[in-house]
């Protein structure tokens, strides 16, 4: 407010009246247009949650737990996982279905879909969905039908207009690579160079769980839910030639070499961590649809806590709170759990508006007891970083969380409004694998390392530190970004 009383009173010094009443205008317009856009968001997406659902008995079902033993093992170390991923294709014999909500054209990707497309060619049945966000959507119909010509079949989630502002924010978020209904491997990771070490500009300090079982199955009826629903739709055929659409599929002289350095890192993760069993498995899905009903992972993941007695452990890129979110933290604080939460800083986000959201807000988190630090962009020094070459900034991107030192949960739940309200999430938790819950708190404690505490047991210590080593021109955007990042944080 000051600062536009300030623009005021220089237009009226250097304008006059005149200039002093067309600023007052322009501000007034632009104002009432953010008003407008926000009004019609808020009782569209209010409205949505009266439509009623088709096929609830089906979606229900697809909430499972077992007591049967299931084999689990835990992947933090993107190269590793990646090379898993390639083990886990070579090994189908019938069926691969894949679900993300990125999938790049880049290197990652391009050694990914080959393998796809070699499994394909043996005769396994292949299917990819891919949410269709315009901001980060590049498998676009041209290399959808060089997929189709070798075997493998793909639809989009999702393809509303961008002119219809409600319907286009919900999507589906899900991450999955399921092998023959027995293997799903899950979690923070999408495909692209970010995930997987290789990026020379930045990469993610992500997590998935690799899970064997018969919970798989019910993974599994979840995916043909999203791939027979009627916001999944196949590609319009491209009938223009695409060139980089027909490399993207061949192997290139420098492959050998990088999938060599993707087996030595697999090879040294497998020897330095073991696999786990877990006879208390479930797993929750959202539904693809829009509204509140079709939320069930954050309900899930408030009933988890509700079990809570003493600590809450949690790692999320994105930390912004939302009313719902500050009922369950006041809730734990009066019965003694202490949360500990680890997030992103401004110099090590690839979302600078979500820091933005969370800035303003550290008193009112302070208020709940909790402890949060932010990381600050520095890669691990277990991590691999000569696989993509340059300087990179490294983030946390796990959604991931450990409670009472007994169960663990991991997911693509962001712990944000977009992920509560309006994207489709999933979550697997394991509970009373003590083993596994101490190789995840070692894996968030050594990224704590590598962080700075921003408040203490409910003492802002250092509010600087959510902002850290990030540059005067990321600082700018921040501040640019703080007042519309909270006026539309349940997009965020």
């Amino acid at each position: 407010m000051r600062l536009m009383l300030s623009l005021f009173s220089t237009s009226h010094y250097y304008w006059g009246h005149e200039g002093h009443e067309a600023l007052k205008k322009i501000v007034f317009v632009v104002i009432a247009g953010i008003f407008a856009v926000y009004l019609l968001l808020a009782i569209g997406l209010t409205a949505l949650e009266w439509v009623v659902r088709d096929n609830l008995k089906v979606e229900e079902s697809l909430q499972a737990h077992s007591t049967e033993p299931h084999t689990l093992t835990h992947f933090d170390q993107g190269a590793a996982s990646f090379h898993r991923r390639l083990e886990l294709i070579e090994s189908a014999k019938t069926s691969i279905a894949l679900e993300f909500f990125i999938y790049n054209v880049d290197e990652a990707s391009r050694l990914f879909t080959q393998a796809l497309i070699k499994k394909a060619r043996e005769g396994v049945e292949v299917r990819i969905l891919v949410d269709f966000s315009a901001p980060v959507f590049e498998l676009k119909p041209a290399y959808a039908q060089v997929l189709g010509a070798a075997g493998v079949k793909v639809r989009y989630y999702n393809t509303s207009a961008l002119f219809r502002l409600v319907s286009i924010q919900h999507r589906s978020h899900r991450k999955l690579l399921i092998i023959d209904g027995d293997t799903v491997l899950t979690g923070g990771r999408n495909i692209a160079n970010d995930y997987f070490d290789l990026s020379d500009h930045y990469n993610f300090l992500d997590s998935d769980l690799e899970v064997s079982g018969p919970i798989v199955k019910t993974v599994l009826d979840s995916f043909d839910v999203y791939w027979n629903s009627h916001l999944s739709t196949e590609p319009v055929p491209d009938t223009e030639p695409n060139p980089e659409a027909a490399k993207f599929v061949l192997p290139i002289g420098t492959d050998v070499a990088l999938i060599e350095k993707l087996r030595a890192a697999g090879e040294s993760y497998r020897q330095s961590h073991k696999t786990h069993e877990c006879r208390d498995i479930r797993f929750v899905t959202d539904f693809p649809n829009h509204g509140e009903a079709s939320r069930k992972v954050f309900y899930a993941i408030v009933e988890e806590l509700a079990r809570a007695k003493q600590e809450a452990v949690v790692e999320s890129p994105y930390f912004v709170i939302n009313s719902g979110g500050y009922v369950v933290l006041e809730d734990l604080h009066k019965r003694g759990v202490h949360v500990r939460v680890l997030t992103n800083s401004l110099a090590s986000t690839d979302a600078s508006y979500a820091v933005a959201a969370l800035y303003p807000w550290l008193g009112s988190l302070a208020n709940t007891g909790l402890t949060l630090s932010a990381y600050r962009g520095q890669p691990l020094p277990a991590q691999s970083t000569d696989l993509g070459g340059g300087h990179p900034r490294w983030g946390v991107h796990s959604k991931r969380g450990v409670i009472d030192g007994d169960t663990t949960l991991l997911g693509t739940y962001n712990i944000d409004p977009r992920s509560a309200n309006l994207n489709s999430e999933l979550m697997l938790v394991c509970r009373g694998q003590k083993e596994l819950a101490a190789e995840v708190l070692a894996s968030i404690a050594a990224r704590e390392a590598a962080s700075d505490r921003v408040i203490e047991r409910g003492r802002i210590v250092q509010r600087s530190a959510l902002l850290g080593a990030a540059p005067l021109r990321q600082r700018l955007k921040f501040l640019l970004e703080m007042p519309i990042a909270n006026l539309f944080d349940f997009l965020l």
